[in-house]
């Protein structure tokens, strides 16, 4: 879709105008406004724009669902208005307490873009990957060593953004951020993945093999590499943040400039070896094996991993799916998979399913057709379903419920048979993450097939459901009433009715019209 100026001039003013905005920034489909007085924003009004697939208020924050082509539309914002880009940084107008969620949300979503990125590269190089392991051919074995070049640095700047991004959030300098988490996964140290836990060890024990003897004979601190420790990193930057605001309280004089980043950096990089390092190891590993444990158990992924899946769509709603995002970034880093992942891939085929199916049901009414599809088929290829949520399946609710029941039934037999999925993008193209083999250290039971067999057809389920439920949810009384209310009051579309209900009258005694 081409914007105009005077999209951009209405946005401006329908949030109550630039000295109302306090922070602007952009996720991978929605404008995020801080805005000093909500109720200055006309949301109804920003609503009724074509360009617009809706509008969320998220934990304080103002929230307008753009879609794909997000990128040119904030651009195009930041150079109508004059608002500087880094306006995350310079519109603060007062403070207002961040939730959790907000919190969560603001740090990982620049990132996304990132990870996206990453499965993209994996699903292009998981052909090589796969020659590499089971052939000896030394061109695949070359390739594909080439290739992990790619994989190998973008997971290792995905942990160092998040360390920028806390910074970026929390009001300090990113590109102190940027270092300390350059510092913390330097070759220097070890990763989780490098331990060898042969032989009934326990990761303190392997991690006793890695580290200084500053303490004469004791290993300590250990050489923890904080690749894949993605929500320790979080932390790290919290510390980070405070020590540099310290920093600003004291008086260097001239000498700041050279003196605290110094003290920041160093500082942090002390303190995180010594406390959140070996900490953040063991939480986050067991935390991991926590998850994980819960979606393998024989009786617990019977009821966890459907319900992961099925409310999955509903928390993008709340934006409580950030709070998954650091789990499975973790997964990632460490098995190059997840089952997570799987759940997730498909979630987004079913809402995309149920969003396109809801077109095709309400093909008659041109504007609505063409948003479902458009939107539909974005989610169902990248998997960015907000466009879709907001502007078919929760406006008319019964494609967003269609697609959660598509989407448990297919997430049961999913884990049922025990699918693992590598990384991967978010859409249809995910099946691809499906041809992939259990990781060591994961126990799970898995049927004959394997992942790219079940995971296949567990896809197929959750649409052919999801599908079959729509069709019959639009039937019920209740949503085909609230659907027509909307076409009439949004679009001016009457349904085409049956001929018997148009002249089916009932008269009174003296022969008149009722």
């Amino acid at each position: 879709m081409k914007f105009t100026k005077e999209n951009i001039v209405f946005l401006l003013e329908n949030v109550g105008g630039s000295e109302n905005i306090e922070k602007i920034s952009h996720c991978i489909s929605r404008m995020r406004f801080k805005l000093v007085d909500i109720t200055k924003a006309n949301t109804e009004e920003i609503k009724k724009q074509k360009w617009c697939k809706g509008v969320l208020i998220v934990g304080g924050e103002y929230q307008v669902v753009i879609g794909t082509e997000i990128e040119s539309f904030y651009k195009m914002f930041l150079k109508t208005t004059g608002i500087n880009e880094n306006a995350n940084d310079e519109l603060k107008t007062k403070k207002q307490k961040m939730t959790f969620i907000m919190f969560v949300s603001s740090i990982f979503s620049p990132i996304m873009i990132l990870l996206v990125v990453y499965g993209m590269w994996e699903m292009v190089r998981t052909p090589f990957f796969l020659s590499s392991n089971s052939t000896e051919i030394p061109t695949l074995i070359e390739i594909n060593s080439f290739m992990e070049l790619i994989s190998k640095g973008l997971s290792w700047f995905i942990v160092m953004a998040v360390c920028w991004s806390t910074f970026r959030v929390m009001g300090g300098t990113p590109i102190i951020g940027l270092a300390i988490g350059a510092i913390l996964i330097s070759p220097m140290l070890t990763p989780l993945s490098a331990l060898d836990l042969d032989g009934g060890k326990t990761i303190i024990q392997a991690m006793n093999e890695h580290g200084w003897k500053i303490f004469g004979n004791a290993v300590f601190p250990w050489k923890v590499s904080f690749e894949g420790l993605v929500i320790p990193m979080i932390f790290v930057g919290l510390l980070g943040v405070f020590i540099e605001r310290g920093m600003n309280k004291v008086n260097l004089g001239g000498a700041r400039m050279l003196i605290q980043p110094m003290v920041v950096i160093a500082g942090t990089v002390i303190v995180t070896m010594f406390t959140i390092a070996p900490a953040g190891l063991i939480i986050t590993n067991y935390m991991s094996i926590s998850f994980n444990f819960l979606m393998t158990h024989n009786i617990t992924k019977y009821i966890f991993s459907p319900l992961i899946g099925m409310l999955y769509a509903p928390m993008v709603v709340f934006g409580l799916h950030r709070t998954i995002t650091p789990i499975l970034m973790q997964d990632i880093l460490k098995f190059n998979g997840s089952f997570i992942m799987g759940l997730m891939i498909i979630s987004n085929i079913c809402l995309a399913v149920g969003c396109l199916t809801f077109g095709r049901l309400n093909k008659n009414c041109k504007e609505v057709k063409n948003i479902a599809y458009s939107n539909g088929i974005s989610a169902f290829i990248a998997g960015v379903t907000e466009p879709a949520i907001y502007s078919i399946s929760l406006k008319y609710l019964f494609p967003l419920i269609a697609s959660a029941i598509g989407t448990y039934f297919g997430c049961l037999l999913y884990t049922s048979a025990g699918v693992w999925t590598n990384a991967a993008p978010f859409g249809i193209l995910g099946i691809i993450g499906f041809a992939s083999t259990i990781p060591q250290g994961i126990n799970v039971e898995q049927w004959a097939g394997g992942s790219i067999v079940w995971g296949t057809l567990s896809v197929i389920l959750g649409i052919s459901i999801t599908i079959f439920m729509t069709i019959v949810l639009s039937q019920v009384k209740y949503f085909k009433e609230r659907t027509n209310k909307i076409l009439f009051d949004e679009y001016g579309f009457t349904p085409e009715l049956k001929q018997k209900s148009i002249f089916k009258f009932k008269g009174n005694k003296n022969g008149k019209i009722k």
